[in-house]
This record gives structure tokens, sequence and C-alpha cells, in this order.
């Protein structure tokens, strides 16, 4: 059972990047479409 609680860390480090990442990715294709190219 230490195991688990042993990679717990690692599951919420591997959740939060996965959750930036695809933030990243939905806010580009967002800017993607001609209304407000910032860049």
């Amino acid at each position: 059972m230490a195991g688990i609680f042993d990679s717990i860390p690692i599951i919420t480090v591997v959740l939060f990047t996965l959750g930036l990442v695809g933030v990243i990715v939905y806010e580009r294709s967002r800017s993607k479409t001609p209304d407000d190219s910032d860049s």
C-alpha cells in the first residue's frame, strides 16, 4: 500500500502538467481565429 502513497506526488505533478498543456493548447487553438491576433 505504501507504493500507492509514494506515487501520489508523481500523479499530482503529471495531472497538473497535463492540465497546463491542455489550457495552453486550447488558448492557442482559440487564438488561431482571426479575431484577436496579439502576437
